[in-house]
């Protein structure tokens, strides 16, 4: 069973995640992880159980008037759902981890993609002892199984700062950023 892409990341977009799936099954073959908004711009991250693995992708909006207009995005298969519990930072490697980045071009419609803006977005896991990522003054609450996704517009790449339940900064992770063609030769 499919899920309708665009329908599923509006309403997560709308409501935020509202559910804790434990575990995909049979029955329940897809689940809401993640999402973030920022101004016009969302993404939205969701686990798919397919035929012998399982499909971690991410989904880029834009905002057009009253709409969320879906744009593309990206993932990566894997064994597991990852919807397990949060492991500590011993064993994820810090308190915060970025497992990977993308991004989408919004050419909003032209014909020549010249004079659009570049959508980025990153994929954190956190320790068990976050409880929020502050991306500027975004405040992102963290799930049980600790999946985060971040996006932004620009060629700065925003830092991410884990914090703990007492409000006290964690740790720190520069987000992958776009490069400039100079920095790519």
């Amino acid at each position: 069973m499919a899920y309708d892409v665009e329908a599923e990341s509006r309403a997560l977009i709308a409501h935020g995640l509202t559910g804790d799936p434990v575990r995909l099954s049979r029955r329940r073959r897809f689940a809401a992880v993640a999402v973030d908004v920022d101004g016009d711009v969302a993404c939205t991250r969701f686990v798919r159980r397919s035929v012998g693995s399982f499909e971690h992708m991410c989904h880029v909006l834009v905002r057009r008037g009253a709409d969320w207009v879906y744009l593309g995005g990206g993932g990566s298969g894997a064994e597991t759902d990852g919807l397990e519990d949060r492991p500590g930072a011993w064993e994820l490697g810090g308190h915060v981890v970025v497992q990977g980045s993308g991004g989408v071009a919004d050419d909003a419609g032209r014909r020549m993609p010249w004079g659009g803006r570049w959508i980025s977005y990153a994929e954190l896991r956190v320790s068990a002892a976050v409880a929020s990522v502050h991306v500027g003054d975004r405040v992102l609450p963290v799930p049980r199984h600790g999946h985060v996704v971040v996006v932004w517009t620009g060629r700065r790449a925003p830092v991410a700062v884990a914090h703990g339940a007492d409000g006290r900064p964690l740790a720190g992770v520069g987000l992958p950023g776009r490069r400039s063609p100079a920095e790519l030769r």
